[in-house]
């Protein structure tokens, strides 16, 4: 429905692949985090992409039996869209996110997303309500799904994998740092568009001073690659780039 190609993009030397889903001239980028004894999925695309998703990370020689953990960022609907899926279907697959998103994503308490729209709803023009109407529909209609377990700043999801708590976009975001490999997958603290840097989608951004205090943070990381959900992989001057966004 959402998608006609995908492929992965592979990193020389690094056990970290993008998952390139693609739909015309939109497209996301899971990652796939490979080590010795675990592989390790970040966010789990839009609703009905498991297909895809599996094709994807057999092509790269990891069945999915071998998958071991699914790494939410945060509950926006297209990082959680084929999550409540692929459990169902690989049970053995333990779903991490940090304590805040946790009641989101199980759908324990309303998605942040949603209460965002609806607020806005009654602000808009009368032409834009039945497309704000449709999405409001699309986000109550994604299926929630329990976390195995939660996880704060500084833990290891797997060795070499550490959490980096980077509210902003939401109150829960989490990055992953792989200090071996000088990179991180910031979901969408950061957005790669037009081969530069930037705070992802500001008007989603439910704080924008957090969402800066977290690029501080990345700012202080030893890092060569940034992999963004949206745009893919930065692997020019990461500080430069960031000082760029703060403003230094």
């Amino acid at each position: 429905m959402f998608y006609n190609i995908i492929k992965l993009l592979i990193f020389a030397a690094m056990n970290i692949e993008l998952l390139d889903i693609r739909a015309g001239r939109r497209a996301i980028f899971p990652v796939l985090i490979k080590g010795d004894g675990y592989n390790i999925l970040v966010d789990a695309s839009y609703p009905g992409t498991l297909h895809r998703i599996e094709k994807a990370i057999m092509q790269r020689g990891v069945s999915m039996e071998e998958l071991t953990h699914v790494v939410v960022t945060h509950h926006d609907f297209d990082h959680i869209g084929s999550l409540a899926a692929l459990k169902r279907k690989y049970p053995h697959v333990q779903v991490v996110a940090s304590e805040q998103e946790a009641p989101y994503i199980a759908g324990k308490k309303k998605s942040l997303r949603l209460r965002q729209a609806e607020d806005l709803f009654h602000s808009l023009p009368e032409e834009e309500r039945p497309q704000a109407l449709r999405f409001q529909h699309l986000l109550e209609s994604v299926e929630t799904v329990e976390v195995d377990r939660k996880v704060k700043n500084g833990d290891l999801i797997a060795q070499g994998v550490v959490v980096v708590e980077t509210p902003g976009h939401t109150p829960g975001h989490i990055s992953l740092y792989m200090p071996d490999n000088k990179a991180l997958v910031a979901g969408d603290a950061l957005v790669l568009r037009n081969e530069r840097l930037e705070i992802a989608n500001p008007e989603y951004t439910l704080d924008m001073s957090a969402a800066l205090n977290s690029i501080k943070l990345i700012s202080s990381l030893n890092l060569n690659t940034i992999l963004c959900y949206h745009g893919g992989a930065y692997t020019g001057d990461c500080a430069e780039a960031l000082q760029y966004i703060l403003g230094i």
